[in-house]
């Protein structure tokens, strides 16, 4: 598992939000409060709009809104959002043409899909309000 600024900028702006009182900002604000570039931030909002977890809201008092309550919002569907998986499981074989890749006989593919099925379940128990709580 390889967490990257993506998954690690998002999560740090929905507990931005998350923490603000109407659950409400303006990507400038986002930006400029957690340090990370305007264009980068409006991107990884625009995703998190995509998939649900952002409303915009147009006007003088617009921005950025969370569609439902921190404790709603789990940090599986954070990630699934900005287009990741958990636990991403890449083989070798089949990229070559003389080894061929028959997943049903693969030995090494079952332990890996358990454990991301664990990792999975891991982080749908884990809330935007726990992560909120977990940043002190």
């Amino acid at each position: 598992m390889l967490v990257t600024t993506l998954e690690g900028y998002a999560v740090k702006a929905l507990i931005y939000l998350a923490k603000k009182k109407d659950n409400r900002a303006t990507i400038r604000e986002i930006s400029k409060e957690n340090n990370i570039s305007f264009s980068y931030i409006l991107r990884i909002c625009s995703m998190l709009r995509g998939n649900g977890l952002l409303d915009s809201v147009r006007g003088r008092s617009g921005g950025y809104i969370l569609t439902r309550k921190p404790a709603d919002i789990s940090l599986y569907e954070i990630i699934q959002a900005v287009g990741r998986e958990t636990v991403e499981i890449k083989c070798n074989y089949g990229k070559r043409k003389d080894i061929p890749c028959i997943s049903t006989n693969c030995l090494a593919l079952h332990p890996w899909e358990k454990t991301k099925s664990e990792v999975d379940k891991l982080f749908k128990s884990i809330s935007l309000k726990n992560l909120m709580e977990d940043k002190k």
